[in-house]
C-alpha cells in the first residue's frame, strides 16, 4: 500500500476551515441573514472524514495491530478533550451561579450527553430541530456534531484496519471498497430518513456517515492536472457559499440538498489548490487571519454558541447588533487563547503522550469528574426547584397575600398593577411553566407522545388540558389546581398545533407553516383525540385563538374545533374553552416581552389598552362555535380580570411578570393562578350564556 502521508497543514484545508467556522458563526449569530450557514459543519465533516482516512492509511501501511488503534484514540483525547473540557466546565459553572435552578437539570443532561458523545442522540430523542424551536436551546447544543464525529472516530480505524487485515494481499483495495460501501449505504439512509424525519435524521451519525466517507473517498484520488487545481477548489466554495445563502430552515437536510456543500467541500480538498498561484484557493488561504482562524476553528466552535446562549440569559435581554458583535469578538479572543494555552500544550504534551495510557487515564478522570458534577448539580436542581415551587405555593395559596395574581383577589392589596421588583425578575425565557421545565411540550417537528402528569397523582378526576403552546403556559396554574381539587392532570400541549382536529396552514401574520409541520399537528391530535381523551373527565380547550388561519379562509376557522368538540362529547366528556392571555403588543407579530420591558421601564408602562389587547379576533371562535348551535354543549372560562383593569392589560401584577417572553404565561405567574383556576372551572357558564363581547365590561 503506497504511503500516505501528510508532512504539513495544507493551506487549502486551513482556509476550508475558515470558510466552515465563519459560516456557522454567522449563522447562529444572524439566521435570518445567512440562512444556510449552518452547512459549514458539514464541510468539517468532510475534512475529518479526509484527514482521518489519509492518516489513518499511513498507520495501516506501517502495521496492521491493535497497537495502531491504541495510538490512533489517544492522539485524538489529545487533541480533542482539553479544549472541550475547559468549555463544559465554564458552561456548567455558569449555569449553576448564574442561571436559575430550572436550568441547572437540562443543562446538567446534556453535559453528560457531550461528555459521553451522545448529544447528537439526546437532541434527536427530544424531537429538537435544530433549525428551528420554539424551545430555549441548551448552551451545550452544538455538541451534537462534534459527537457525531467522535462516534466516527471510535468505529472509523475500526473498520479499516478490519478490512486491511481480511483485504491482506491487496489492503488498499480492500480498505477503498468499505469506504465506498459506507458512502453509498449511508447516503440511500441519509436521504430516506430526512424525507421520513428529518428532524432526527439530521443528528443521525448513520445518516451522515457519507459526508465523512467522501472526504475519505478523496484520499485515494490523485492530484488532478495543474489546470484544474485552480478551478475546482473555487467551484467547490462557490458550491459551500451557495448553500449557506440559499438554504434555508425549510431546506429538508441532510437529504438530496447536502451533496451540494458535500460535494463543494470535496472539490476543495480533492482539486488540491497550489499556493504559487495568486488566483488560488491556496494562496488566498496563506492570509495570516485566514490561516489563523483555520487554526482556532475548533476552539471557536466550542466557545461561539455557549456565549450566543448563556449571555441573553445573564444579561436579561435579546441580543442587539452591539452583543452580537461583542460576541464574535469574545469568540475570536477565547478561541485564540484556548488555542494557544490548553489546545496545543496538551496536544504536543510529552508527559500525556508516553506512555500512552495517561492520555486515557486523563480522558477518563475528566470524564468522571464531569459527569459526576453534572449529576450532582440534577440532584441540588431539583431540591432547589421543589424548595422554590413550594414557597411560591405557599405564597399565592395563603389568605392575605399580595404577590403576583393574588394580588387581585384581595382588597387590602393596593396597586397591583404599580410595581414590580426589578431584582427579583427572571432574565427572560427562564421562568417557564412546568410543561417547559419538565420537557413534556411537543416541539414543531415530528409528533410524539408527549404528555405532562401535573396535579394530584392519586386523584380520582382527570382532567386533560389540550392545545398549542399557550396550553403549555397553562401548565403550572393547571398542576395547582390539581392539588387543591384533587384532581390528576394530563397536559397535551403542543407548539403552533390548536386543538383542532383541522391543522392551521399559517398564523394570522402571514407566517406559512410546512406542509410536513401541518400533517403532524394533525396526527398529534387525531391521536390525542383517540387515545387521550377517553382516559379524561374533563376536557380543557386553551390555545391562542386568534392566531391561526386554517384551509378555506376565515369561514372555516371554527370547523376543526366542532369536530373536536364532536369527538369530546361523543366519548361522554364535557368540553371547557378558555379565553387566551391578552395580546401584549399592537398586533400578535408585534409582541412586546414583558420581562424586558419591566427591567426598562416603569411596570405601569408595560401595558397595552383592553381594545388592542382582546380585538374582535380573538373571540372570533367562540361567536362561530355558538352561531352553529354548540354554545349549550361547552363551558367558557374568561381570564381577562386576571389581567387588566378597565382600561388596560399588563404584564406586571402582584410585584411579578405575567409573562416569561412576549405571550406565554410565565411560571411564577402561572402557578398563582391556580387557586383562582380552580374556582372557575367549577363556575364556568356554557359558551351561549357568556359575554365574550367586551372583556372589561
Amino acid at each position: 500500500m503506497p504511503r500516505q502521508r501528510l508532512t504539513h497543514l495544507r493551506s487549502d484545508i486551513q482556509g476550508l476551515r475558515a470558510l466552515a467556522i465563519g459560516l456557522v458563526v454567522l449563522y447562529h449569530l444572524w439566521p435570518n441573514r445567512l440562512t444556510g450557514g449552518y452547512v459549514g459543519v458539514d464541510v468539517f465533516f468532510v475534512i475529518s472524514g479526509f484527514l482521518i482516512t489519509s492518516h489513518l492509511i499511513g498507520l495501516i501501511e506501517q502495521q496492521r495491530s491493535p497497537q495502531l488503534l491504541i495510538g490512533f484514540y489517544a492522539r485524538r483525547i489529545r487533541r480533542l478533550a482539553p479544549a472541550a473540557i475547559l468549555v463544559t466546565v465554564t458552561v456548567l459553572v455558569t449555569t449553576l451561579l448564574v442561571l436559575p435552578a430550572t436550568s441547572w437539570a437540562p443543562t446538567a443532561w446534556h453535559v453528560i450527553a457531550s461528555t459521553f458523545f451522545v448529544e447528537n442522540w439526546h437532541l434527536a430523542a427530544q424531537s429538537v430541530s435544530y433549525l428551528e424551536s420554539a424551545s430555549q436551546p441548551s448552551p451545550m447544543q452544538h455538541f451534537w456534531s462534534l459527537s457525531v464525529e467522535e462516534q466516527f472516530y471510535i468505529v472509523w480505524p475500526l473498520l479499516l484496519l478490519v478490512a486491511a487485515v481480511v483485504g491482506r494481499t491487496k489492503p488498499r483495495r480492500a480498505v477503498l471498497a468499505v469506504v465506498a460501501a459506507v458512502a453509498v449505504i449511508s447516503v440511500v439512509w441519509g436521504f430516506v430518513h430526512t424525507a421520513l424525519d428529518p428532524d432526527v435524521a439530521f443528528f443521525d451519525t448513520s445518516a451522515r456517515a457519507w459526508q465523512f466517507a467522501v472526504g475519505g473517498l478523496l484520499a485515494f484520488v490523485p492530484a488532478p492536472v495543474r489546470q484544474l487545481r485552480t478551478v475546482l477548489p473555487w467551484v467547490g466554495v462557490a458550491a459551500v457559499g451557495c448553500s449557506a445563502l440559499l438554504f434555508t430552515d425549510a431546506t429538508p437536510f441532510p437529504g438530496i440538498a447536502a451533496l451540494i456543500p458535500t460535494i463543494g467541500a470535496a472539490l476543495v480538498i480533492g482539486g488540491r489548490s497550489d499556493e504559487e498561484s495568486s488566483w488560488s484557493w491556496g494562496f488566498l488561504s496563506l492570509f495570516g487571519p485566514v490561516r489563523w482562524l483555520g487554526d482556532v476553528s475548533y476552539s471557536a466552535y466550542l466557545w461561539h454558541w455557549p456565549l450566543i446562549v448563556l449571555l441573553p440569559q445573564v444579561i436579561g435581554r435579546d441580543l442587539d447588533l452591539r452583543l452580537k458583535l461583542g460576541i464574535l469578538v469574545a469568540t475570536l479572543v477565547l478561541a485564540g487563547l484556548t488555542y494557544k494555552l490548553v489546545e496545543n500544550p496538551f496536544r504536543k504534551s510529552r508527559r500525556l503522550s508516553a506512555p500512552r495510557r495517561r492520555s486515557y487515564i486523563a480522558g477518563a478522570l475528566a470524564a468522571a469528574v464531569l459527569a459526576s458534577a453534572a449529576l450532582g448539580s440534577v440532584g441540588v436542581a431539583t431540591a432547589a426547584s421543589n424548595a422554590a415551587d413550594a414557597a411560591l405555593i405557599a405564597k399565592v395559596t395563603r389568605g392575605g397575600s399580595c404577590y403576583a395574581a393574588a394580588a387581585l383577589s384581595d382588597g387590602g392589596c393596593r396597586d397591583a398593577f404599580g410595581t414590580v421588583n426589578r431584582s427579583e425578575l427572571p432574565a427572560p425565557l427562564a421562568d417557564k411553566p412546568l410543561a417547559w421545565q419538565d420537557d413534556c411540550i411537543d416541539d414543531v417537528t415530528q409528533n410524539t407522545q408527549k404528555l405532562c402528569e401535573l396535579g394530584d397523582p392519586d386523584g380520582t378526576t382527570t382532567v386533560l388540558l389540550w392545545g398549542d403552546s399557550h396550553a403549555g403556559a397553562w401548565s403550572s396554574a393547571f398542576d395547582i389546581a390539581g392539588k387543591i381539587e384533587h384532581w390528576r392532570v394530563i397536559v397535551a400541549a403542543r407548539n403552533k398545533c390548536p386543538s383542532s382536529l383541522v391543522a392551521p396552514k399559517a398564523t394570522s401574520f402571514g407566517e406559512a407553516l410546512p406542509a410536513d409541520q401541518q400533517r403532524w399537528c394533525a396526527d398529534r391530535n387525531r391521536w390525542v383525540s383517540d387515545t387521550v381523551v377517553p382516559r379524561a373527565d374533563r376536557v380543557v380547550l386553551a390555545d391562542l385563538w386568534a392566531n391561526y388561519v386554517f384551509p378555506g379562509g376565515a369561514g372555516k376557522q371554527d370547523v376543526g374545533y366542532e369536530r373536536v368538540i364532536d369527538a369530546v362529547r361523543d366519548a361522554g366528556r364535557d368540553v371547557t374553552v378558555m379565553q387566551h392571555v391578552p395580546l401584549t403588543g399592537r398586533t400578535l407579530e408585534a409582541k412586546v416581552w414583558g420581562p424586558n420591558c419591566l427591567a426598562e421601564e416603569p411596570a405601569a408602562a408595560c401595558s397595552n389598552p383592553v381594545a388592542t389587547a382582546y380585538p374582535a379576533s380573538t373571540s372570533a371562535v367562540f361567536r362561530d362555535l355558538v352561531r352553529d348551535g354548540y354554545g349549550g354543549h361547552v363551558r367558557y372560562v374568561p381570564v381577562h380580570q386576571e389581567f387588566c383593569d378597565a382600561s388596560r392589560c399588563f404584564s406586571g401584577i402582584g410585584g411579578v411578570s405575567v409573562y416569561f417572553d412576549g405571550s406565554h404565561l410565565s411560571h411564577t405567574y402561572s402557578t398563582s393562578l391556580g387557586p383562582w383556576l380552580a374556582r372557575a372551572l367549577d363556575r364556568a357558564d356554557t359558551l351561549g350564556d357568556s359575554d365574550f363581547t367586551a372583556p372589561a365590561g
